[in-house]
């Protein structure tokens, strides 16, 4: 649980200063001034925490983020998206994954930051090498969803460097086990 604290609170200074540093600049707090339009698609790389809660869970911790997004801006601050998102903890011989697809609203109350939210589905699964068994497993697909809030350091009508902090699980069936995503992610964005 350190690491999710130092995560919300390294994004919530970065997001107060930028927002600040905005409203100096421009002399008011309006929304994204940017020309931005058309197709949106991106990417993103990073890490964080890969956490099991739940009957017969072992807490996974750290784990690998990678994300791909493409979809539409229906406004100038203001865009639907579909994301897919994976995250991969591994462990000696055991790999632990699970990934989410959601269609998304990305929002941008204040330039260079945005918040987003989505429905749609999510999938464990898991991998073992053994010297003498391999074994893997998933689940079905279930209903899951993703939020994340992000900062754009750099932020223009055709490109958006990000800073994000994202969440999301699976609603799985298999008794109170969950699985959740918690990932700090560098990407890229491009309008």
């Amino acid at each position: 649980m350190k690491l999710a604290t130092t995560l919300f609170f390294l994004v919530t200074g970065s997001t107060a200063l930028i927002s600040q540093t905005s409203y100096a600049e421009e002399g008011s707090m309006h929304r994204v001034g940017h020309g931005r339009d058309g197709l949106t698609f991106g990417l993103g790389l990073g890490g964080g925490d890969l956490g099991c809660s739940g009957d017969g869970c072992d807490d996974f911790t750290e784990a690998g983020s990678f994300n791909v997004f493409i979809g539409g801006m229906a406004a100038a601050d203001l865009a639907v998206v579909f994301d897919a998102w994976w995250m991969v903890h591994s462990e000696d011989r055991l790999d632990v994954s699970q990934g989410i697809m959601t269609a998304n609203v990305k929002y941008w109350p204040v330039n260079h930051l945005w918040l987003r939210g989505g429905l749609g589905v999510a999938r464990a699964a898991y991998k073992y090498d053994g010297t003498f068994i391999d074994a893997e497993d998933h689940t079905e697909w279930v209903p899951a969803f993703a939020v994340g809030v992000g900062v754009e350091p750099i932020a223009t009508d055709t490109l958006g460097l990000d800073i994000k902090l994202e969440y999301g699980t699976g609603f799985y069936s298999d008794g109170d086990t969950r699985i959740h995503s918690l990932a700090l992610s560098l990407g890229l964005s491009f309008y």
